[in-house]
């Protein structure tokens, strides 16, 4: 029942936004008891926060078999991930980034906004062990500057619904990486 609560949540928050849609929404559309929506999250904010902790997860291990099956390359697997980036923005239900929408909307919760910068430091994790194999400095300062790259097309994305952000991202992505290389 939980997950059901969950994935109904989810679908409403990400499609309409977090505070367009209320509880008794949530309730019709899992078609529930008020009783076991409570029973299972004791009010929305904690609500929220399971939804952008499951979602986490989901972005994250997507990131990770991603990355997995773009081989050994660490230029290979960041142009990937910029590419499954811009595939999944082509789709006519993508809203942009559900971390940015969260904080836009409730950047005075606390637990909230845990949530979105532990997603956002674990994405940067994702670009840092992509980039290890240089020296620990230069893979913090390159791995930073990826996954703002990274951000900066989820952002695009949603406010020109244009997945070629994702594309031009990978690009500069790609100098980025081929400066490093060069100076090495």
């Amino acid at each position: 029942m939980r997950n059901h609560i969950l994935n109904t949540a989810a679908r409403l928050f990400y499609k309409n936004g977090i505070r367009a849609v209320g509880i008794d929404r949530i309730i019709a559309e899992a078609d529930i008891a008020k009783a076991t929506l409570y029973r299972h999250f004791p009010n929305k904010e904690l609500l929220v926060v399971a939804y952008l902790e499951d979602r986490s997860m989901r972005v994250l291990d997507s990131m990770k078999i991603t990355v997995l099956s773009a081989g050994k390359s660490h230029q290979d697997q960041v142009l990937k991930l910029f590419q499954s980036l811009e595939k999944q923005a082509d789709s006519v239900d993508f809203r942009g980034c559900a971390f940015m929408l969260a904080m836009a909307e409730h950047e005075e919760s606390d637990l909230i906004k845990k949530v979105v910068r532990k997603h956002k430091d674990s994405v940067k994790g994702i670009f840092h062990s992509i980039v290890l194999q240089l020296n620990s400095t230069t893979a913090t300062r390159v791995s930073e500057q990826l996954a703002l790259l990274y951000d900066g097309a989820l952002a695009s994305i949603l406010v020109y619904r244009d997945p070629v952000a994702a594309r031009n991202a990978a690009l500069i992505a790609e100098n980025v990486l081929l400066t490093v290389h060069a100076s090495a």
